[in-house]
């Protein structure tokens, strides 16, 4: 992992908890499919909102991550989600049920929204490679090359057979996203947890 410490790219940097509760007003727990979402103006609001800070933090996130090496995939999964999120707004609302469309959308809106500020903390900070990242590499370079993940039965299939390398791998894996996951619930940088 690199991170090195950089100055905002912003002079007053996007406030990433304000849109980080804006989302969660669309997502949050009380926001579960059986729950009825905001409705007409609050509705209206919410998606305006989110679509402003939306049109703010995408280039933000773009522009960090050019800073960062053509190979690092923190910069190609934020320039992506950057890119997503241009297609978030260019696209229309769903409108075979104007409420239900309308929620969906905004949610949609709120999910790329987080997205951003999750990969705004994590280029911003010039963390070119982060642990997760890291731990499925290492994962992904092993099966790719132990002959037991890749052995074959007679009819060409792979053989599943079990391998204790790939096991141990996975689960440094998955604990590394855990990690991850827990810090972006906590509210705290995913730069911070991956350390």
């Amino acid at each position: 992992m690199n991170a090195t410490a950089r100055t905002p790219l912003a002079e007053d940097p996007p406030d990433l908890a304000t849109m980080r509760e804006t989302a969660h007003r669309m997502l949050g727990p009380d926001s579960a499919p059986d729950v009825l979402p905001p409705s007409g103006e609050e509705l209206e609001t919410l998606t305006a909102t989110l679509r402003g800070q939306i049109e703010l933090l995408a280039p933000e996130v773009e522009q960090a991550a050019t800073l960062l090496s053509e190979s690092s995939p923190t910069r190609a999964a934020a320039l992506a989600c950057a890119e997503e999120a241009g297609g978030k707004l260019r696209a229309h609302e769903l409108s075979f049920v104007p409420l239900a469309g309308s929620a969906m959308y905004a949610r949609r809106l709120a999910r790329v929204l987080a997205a951003l500020c999750d990969h705004y903390e994590i280029v911003s900070a010039g963390i070119e490679v982060t642990s997760e990242q890291m731990a499925f590499v290492r994962l992904a370079n092993h099966c790719a090359g132990c002959k037991t993940c890749l052995a074959r039965n007679s009819e060409g299939v792979n053989a599943e057979l079990s391998c204790e390398e790939e096991s141990r791998l996975y689960e440094v894996y998955r604990a590394a996203c855990a990690r991850a996951s827990a810090a972006r619930l906590a509210g705290r940088r995913p730069a911070e947890a991956s350390a």
